[in-house]
């Protein structure tokens, strides 16, 4: 493979020292890197940074933007090989930040899609036969390429007869000189024969492969086992990278058949030598040189060219190998090139993404909060395990131990949220203050006025000298209402005595006329248009709605304006569960916005988030992986912004906001198992199994006392779906 022209420019001491002040605690330094690569040989890394969380990721990307200094990316370390004198820059070798596997159960849904959807870090033997597990077919020939999914991507690994180009639809990369996660679909990663427009900068957060259901799973089973017996064979193990070089026909000729046939096997420089079993094959010894390797590899390749005429490309990285002076490996080095359109291509990608995605989103579009526990299908054998172990030399597992604090009994205010639908209270009223000021009540010590009319008798007015608590006097008048003294003085009008009728006629219709005109006046005035416009209650809502209704307010009267289309306009956002505007003269207008509260999120099959709130509503479609909100585990339906997910999407979000605090931080997330199951993962691996979504109050009520009772960590399930808890143990 290509070695980036990056990573052959060594980073100054003031850079590095720099950089490692921008990196805090989280990088250290002149740490070996042949324990992170399968030749086992090597020197070590100026700075080296375990990438464990997203925010990691971003502050490389931070220090980046300061520091011009060469990266390196180490997945599996399986096509990897580092210079004796090591590599001076920043070594990232990644944590559980994108492990994590994501596959659909026909068990539960017959309709669901064939789409899987791994992470990053996932090991290609462990992608292999979990989705065989699950009834999968299309990627057994990961079983037999000891790497990452990151790296298949990156390389478009393959064999037996299939890649990763086959059946890759997007991935999910964050890039570390830009600081910013896309979703690019796979036709703009310039994927090809072992090689694609990916370099150091691109970190393969995961990968959506759309595969195909298995007619008969025990057929491919046995196809597993078949790659497994013939790697066994045909391939050596020890300290190797895989195939050295990329065929130079592919499926016409063969690297190793043609260093074979050059008979080249055995053929040993120093520590390395080309294996018996496989020509394509470079082994290294124990304890050997990285230099011994990479001037076998240039020999080969030299007679290859000079005896067949194929310039061989190599399937390695070659990292740290710029003080070489032997010309046939600068040739090794320099030959390749990954810099051309696909690159153009897939930077364009992250250029239009910062344009689309907005600066100041209020939903963080960062992706995978770095506390996922690694999955291991329950039907992987320990003989699998131990393979697993044996070819990446440490645990497929990781044990988790959490301390419980225990929580203060405190008095809690907040507003309780009732799990199931039936037990919801729904209430027509949107703004709570109009809820709470419906009704009017007269305190005992209220005085009441009475109005007075000056046309009516005085004698009519003795019945309220015997109530004290009434109050009437001339004075009164003063206090009347601009409307009530216009009708009194109209009547007083009226009751002209000795006008003709005519003339008291042409009086009042003349008054009506004038009085219309004047209204007509004081409505066109800019006087009382809009000018003023205040928004309440927005965090979420789309802002460029809000501001297209202000705009058709902004200059309408406020008498006049149609604020009733207005406020619909506004609520088809579906932020916005309701909306009120308010006009006040002379020219003032206030937006009230009631915003839906996010509840969870669940990923679709486009791999991209649909966060919802507890009705089941989508409220945003991201790119990004939200991590202020509770992950609802599986693979959801692509649901546009406003439509609504189904029950069980629905009891699960209900689910994530009526935890009970002494519970919530040993929840990892909800789950949909199947069409109408519900499920929620604690952190230990252990899962409570809610059944179908009713009942749900009583439900968590059993497995809160559980959970008090019992030590977490020696609790492998927690089945609630009938109504009476059971619990396994592991």
């Amino acid at each position: 493979m290509t070695t980036p022209a990056q990573l052959r420019k060594p980073a100054s001491p003031d850079a590095l020292e720099e950089a490692f002040g921008l990196l805090g605690g989280r990088a250290k330094r002149d740490v070996s890197l042949a324990q992170y690569t399968t030749y086992r040989v090597g020197g070590s890394a100026a700075l080296h940074m375990h990438i464990t969380t997203i925010d990691d990721l971003y502050a490389v990307s931070s220090m980046l933007a300061q520091v011009d200094l060469p990266l390196l990316v180490i997945g599996r370390g399986s096509n990897l090989l580092v210079a004796d004198s090591g590599f001076s820059g920043l070594a990232l070798t990644m944590g559980g930040v994108a492990d994590y596997v994501d596959l659909p159960d026909r068990s539960h849904d017959p309709d669901v899609e064939p789409i899987a959807l791994f992470g990053g870090s996932i090991a290609l033997p462990v992608a292999a036969r979990q989705s065989v597990a699950r009834g999968l077919k299309g990627f057994e020939w990961g079983v037999g390429v000891p790497g990452s999914i990151g790296g298949a991507v990156r390389m478009n690994a393959g064999g037996h007869g299939s890649d990763m180009a086959s059946s890759l639809t997007s991935v999910r990369i964050f890039h570390l000189r830009k600081g910013m996660e896309a979703h690019v679909q796979a036709v703009d990663l310039g994927l090809r024969f072992r090689g694609s427009a990916l370099d150091d900068h691109h970190v393969v957060l995961s990968a959506t492969v759309d595969l195909e259901w298995s007619a008969n799973v025990e057929a491919s089973e046995t196809e597993l086992q078949e790659v497994v017996k013939w790697r066994r064979e045909n391939q050596p193990g020890g300290q190797n990278a895989g195939s050295v070089f990329v065929n130079p026909e592919p499926g016409r000729v063969s690297a190793g058949a043609v260093i074979d046939e050059l008979g080249l096997r055995g053929l040993r420089i120093g520590s390395a030598h080309v294996s018996e079993k496989h020509a394509n094959f470079i082994q290294a010894d124990e304890g050997g040189s990285a230099h011994d390797v990479v001037a076998l590899m240039a020999h080969v390749r030299k007679r290859v060219r000079e005896e067949r005429g194929y310039a061989l490309r190599s399937e390695i990285r070659l990292v740290g190998f710029e003080d070489e002076t032997d010309p046939d490996v600068v040739d090794l080095l320099n030959k390749d090139s990954e810099f051309g359109v696909s690159t153009i291509r897939l930077e364009q990608v992250f250029t239009k993404a910062v344009v689309v995605d907005p600066v100041d989103a209020s939903i963080p579009l960062s992706v995978l909060d770095g506390n996922v526990v690694r999955i291991v299908d329950a039907e992987v054998s320990a003989e699998v395990l131990d393979e697993l172990a044996d070819a990446f030399g440490r645990d497929t597992t990781r044990d988790i131990t959490i301390d419980l604090p225990q929580p203060e009994v405190t008095a809690n205010n907040e507003r309780v949220v009732i799990v199931d639908d039936d037990l919801r209270i729904v209430t027509d009223d949107d703004f709570p203050a109009d809820t709470m000021s419906q009704s009017v009540h007269r305190a005992p010590t209220s005085t009441r006025i009475a109005i007075i009319d000056e046309d009516v008798d005085a004698g009519s007015l003795a019945e309220t000298d015997d109530d004290p608590s009434v109050v009437g006097s001339a004075a009164s008048w003063s206090e009347l209402s601009a409307s009530r003294r216009t009708v009194n003085w109209f009547k007083r009008l009226i009751a002209f005595r000795g006008v003709p009728k005519r003339k008291k006629i042409l009086i009042v219709g003349s008054s009506f006329v004038a009085i219309a005109i004047l209204a007509m006046i004081i409505l066109a005035s800019p006087i009382v248009a809009v000018r003023q416009i205040d928004v309440e209650g927005v965090k979420y809502a789309n802002r460029a709605l809000i501001e297209t209704v202000s705009k058709t307010l902004r200059g309408k009267s406020v008498l006049t304006a149609d604020t009733a289309a207005a406020q619909k306009l506004l609520e088809t956002d579906p932020w916005i569960e309701s909306a009120r505007i308010k006009t006040y003269l002379p020219s003032r207008a206030v937006i009230e916005i009631n915003e839906r509260i996010p509840a969870a999120w669940f990923l679709g099959v486009d791999n991209q988030a649909r966060v919802i709130d507890q009705d089941g509503r989508v409220l945003a479609v991201l790119n990004g992986r939200p991590t202020e909100y509770m992950l609802i585990d599986g693979i959801g339906p692509n649901l546009v912004a406003g439509a609504m997910a189904s029950n069980s999407y629905t009891a699960a979000a209900q689910l994530a906001v009526s935890l009970p605090e002494e519970i919530r931080p040993v929840v990892k997330s909800m789950g949909v198992d199947g069409p109408n199951q519900v499920t929620m993962t604690l952190l230990t691996g252990a899962v409570v199994r809610f059944g179908e979504p009713v009942d749900l109050r009583n439900k968590l009520v059993n497995v809160v006392v559980i959970l008090r009772r019992q030590d977490i960590n020696q609790i492998a399930g927690i089945d609630v779906s009938s109504g009476t808890p059971v619990v396994t143990s592991p």
